[in-house]
């Protein structure tokens, strides 16, 4: 903790030396599809695990999820919501307000939060939590580090046990989301469409001891999730508590599946130019992934992503996550599909929340379906002008998506759906105004 103040104490004096757009920087890899600035204040040193109680954690931003389930595994013990990214910082979790497949029951990780440090605009470290400056714990959910910097995190720990019991099974279309927006007792619910027609619906239950074949994912060689899950016959198996958590880190989610040709990769790799990419597959063979299964995690995939020209980024892919409520999914999943024509699509139910989290994709009562579209798409459109219509159709439908993609909201229906005035009156209250950012620009600038 000495340390911990330390480290508070120099960032204390940087924020109130500056005087205006306060970013920060750090070594780790950005899980936006937005460069973090090179420019900004150094917050790679809050990287530590401060204290482990049988009820909760307390940790720095920096510390990824990764690390962090390392050690409460030992105990036994684990965050009821883990994103699926092994370089997933809490932080940044809270502050883009990540979800996973525990999310239909708990929400996202923002809801098992149970306080946060802060250091304002104006240099002052407080205190957030639903006691305590509570408009400010609630409105830093998806915030981008544009309301305060986050310097520690307090969250929940629930029992976890070694294995998760996976089952699936294949269901048309209608079936899928029929299943996927009603009440599941497993702890883990997710789904995969595949084509217009069918889909698989996935559901995890913790227990102690594995009664099915194990599926590892342990080595960089192994098959992916997606593989795993289309090419297998059986209906269910168990993986380990830890690599079920990271299970879509290999491949990131299937986005490596458009880098599956050695010239290609070569190419990438070296930072020679982009190269054409041809039709893709899902099932990467053993002599790919023994050559290039080590650079197609998702950490290293965003490190090229983040190699690659924004112009040419943002045009070849469409990389978007769609909160759309549960009254409305077959409307929003039928246009989505049709204007992108984009497969496989991950599909995550999510818990809404009626807590002040203005900025948060599930900011609402209605409980949601996570619509993740992920690939190359099939449109007369370009990829940003595609983008900007399916945002405003979100919108229309009553859904948000999340921010950490390229985003091109203009600043007025922006403004509308993310609650202008209450944002604002934050950004005041807590000094955020001379000192960071606002949101939509710093959203846009990507």
């Amino acid at each position: 903790m000495n340390d911990h103040f330390a480290v508070i104490k120099e960032i204390q004096k940087q924020v109130r030396s500056r005087t205006k757009n306060v970013t920060f920087s750090s070594n780790a890899t950005s899980n936006t599809l937005r460069n973090r600035s090179k420019k900004g204040i150094d917050l790679s040193a809050l990287n530590h695990i401060l204290e482990i109680q049988p009820e909760w954690i307390s940790v720095e931003p920096r510390v990824t999820f990764q690390e962090l389930c390392t050690e409460t595994l030992k105990l036994g013990l684990l965050p009821p919501v883990v994103p699926e990214f092994t370089s997933i910082t809490v932080g940044g979790a809270v502050m883009g307000a990540a979800l996973e497949s525990s999310s239909h029951k708990f929400g996202q990780v923002n809801d098992i939060c149970l306080e946060y440090e802060v250091i304002l605009g104006n240099g002052e470290l407080v205190r957030a939590s639903p006691e305590e400056n509570p408009d400010l714990f609630y409105g830093l959910s998806g915030s981008y580090g544009t309301l305060g910097i986050l310097t520690k995190i307090k969250l929940r720990l629930v029992k976890a046990e070694k294995y998760v019991h996976l089952s699936y099974q294949r269901l048309p279309i209608k079936e899928l989301l029929s299943f996927l927006t009603s009440e599941q007792s497993a702890e883990f619910v997710e789904g995969i469409a595949l084509n217009r027609e069918s889909g698989v619906a996935i559901t995890g239950k913790m227990t102690s001891q594995a009664k099915q074949p194990i599926f590892r994912q342990n080595r960089y060689w192994s098959p992916w999730y997606i593989q795993h899950i289309t090419e297998n016959q059986r209906h269910e198996f168990c993986m380990s508590m830890e690599e079920y958590l990271f299970r879509l880190d290999r491949g990131a989610f299937w986005m490596g599946q458009y880098v599956l040709s050695i010239p290609a990769m070569i190419r990438l790799l070296l930072h020679i130019g982009i190269p054409k990419l041809s039709k893709h597959t899902l099932h990467p063979n053993l002599f790919f992934r023994l050559l290039f299964g080590w650079a197609l995690s998702s950490q290293r995939l965003y490190r090229i992503w983040h190699h690659v020209p924004k112009e040419v980024s943002e045009n070849l892919f469409f990389v978007h996550d769609f909160y759309a409520p549960f009254s409305k999914v077959d409307e929003v999943f039928a246009s989505f599909v049709e204007q992108t024509e984009i497969f496989p699509i991950w599909l995550c139910p999510i818990k809404g929340t009626d807590t002040p989290q203005i900025l948060a994709p599930h900011f609402g009562k209605d409980k949601f379906l996570n619509i993740g579209i992920y690939g190359m798409p099939k449109s007369s459109l370009s990829t940003p002008e595609l983008s900007a219509k399916l945002e405003k159709e979100i919108a229309h439908f009553g859904g948000r998506k999340m921010l950490y993609s390229y985003t091109y909201y203009d600043r007025e229906n922006f403004s509308k759906i993310y609650d202008e005035a209450s944002y604002s009156a934050l950004r005041n209250k807590f000094f955020a105004e001379e000192a960071f950012p606002h949101i939509y620009n710093k959203i846009i600038m990507c």
